[in-house]
């Protein structure tokens, strides 16, 4: 029930991102809130976009430590992880937006093709009866459980960074949100699977979905070539990092109204990021349990809407007021 209704809602995300997109007055969002928002108003907006950014940089550090430290290493030091990571991270900052985007499309085969080889095997195993009685609890902890691991579906605000990079095509919206509807299916699909398979353990197993991918099929240690699957579930992981950190150094770049590249930007986040994640998280466990708690989650919830439908409403607005009467 989670899973159905955080799809849905993303869905409706995405959909406010497009139209954003599309009628959009500048090169990108930034530009975009220039020609149409007051200057605090703007900044304010882009602050709410760097929180979102910024925890979702968090989450991903976390779930890529997970998967490294379940099924490549015995015992990674966070620290040797985290400096490369945040390294890779910087040289994000240094690249155009349409390199970031290449990248996705050389490597989207690949985890397509490591999706399938994961969950086909694990088709065996499945239990139907462990998704019976639905609702026994009734709605209340659906409820809860819809703002504890909202913040953990994957954000579409981070594509009004990218507006003014992606050419906007005839039937763009719709060809999008197909797309969009189809990865959504597969996601339902997915947690369906996990809960057959797993039953009453499998929501407590790990709080975000990429947590829950360690336990299926992947037995490295076992001897055989999983690792192979795990590297590409990786490679994955790493890209949306890279593109998360992006984002985040572009509203960085915003706020502070630095209009050459200035790639060092980069350093200064993970000065930010770095300590906060090593020594007041703890870690992975940390971060989840800090984002699972209600209230936060109820908070980033909050945040997590407000950006797309705030730049939705302002776009619409904005349009309306500077639309030229028709000649008749």
């Amino acid at each position: 029930m989670i899973a159905l209704i955080g799809t849905a809602l993303e869905l409706a995300v995405i959909f406010l991102v497009l139209n954003v997109m599309v009628k959009g007055q500048g090169s990108d969002i930034y530009s975009d809130m220039r020609a149409k928002v007051t200057g605090v108003g703007a900044k304010i907006f882009v602050l709410l976009m760097l929180c979102i950014f910024i925890v979702q940089i968090f989450i991903l550090a976390g779930q890529t430590h997970t998967l490294l430290n379940q099924h490549l290493f015995d015992d990674l030091n966070i620290h040797k992880f985290l400096i490369p990571l945040c390294l890779m991270a910087v040289l994000f900052c240094f690249m155009p937006a349409r390199a970031i985007f290449r990248s996705g499309e050389i490597w989207w085969m690949f985890i397509l093709v490591a999706i399938v080889l994961a969950v086909a095997p694990a088709l065996r195993s499945i239990r139907i009866s462990e998704l019976t009685p639905v609702l026994e609890g009734g709605f209340r902890p659906v409820l809860n459980g819809v703002f504890r691991n909202l913040i953990f579906f994957e954000s579409a605000a981070f594509l009004l960074v990218f507006s003014g990079d992606i050419k906007i095509e005839k039937d763009f919206k719709k060809k999008f949100m197909l797309t969009a509807g189809g990865v959504g299916a597969f996601f339902v699909f997915f947690v369906l699977l996990c809960t057959m398979l797993f039953g009453p353990l499998a929501p407590v197993k790990s709080t975000a979905i990429a947590g829950l991918t360690t336990y299926s099929a992947f037995l490295t240690q076992g001897g055989r070539l999983d690792w192979i699957l795990v590297c590409i579930w990786l490679l994955l992981l790493l890209l949306r990092f890279g593109v998360t950190f992006y984002v985040a150094f572009a509203s960085i770049r915003y706020l502070f109204n630095i209009k050459h590249r200035a790639g060092y930007i980069g350093f200064g986040l993970v000065a930010l990021i770095y300590p906060l994640f090593v020594w007041i998280f703890g870690g992975a466990e940390g971060v989840n349990d800090f984002v699972g708690h209600l209230a936060v989650g109820i908070i980033l919830a909050c945040l997590f809407f407000a950006v797309p439908v705030v730049a939705f409403f302002n776009s619409l607005l904005y349009n309306r007021k500077n639309e030229k009467p028709k000649v008749h």
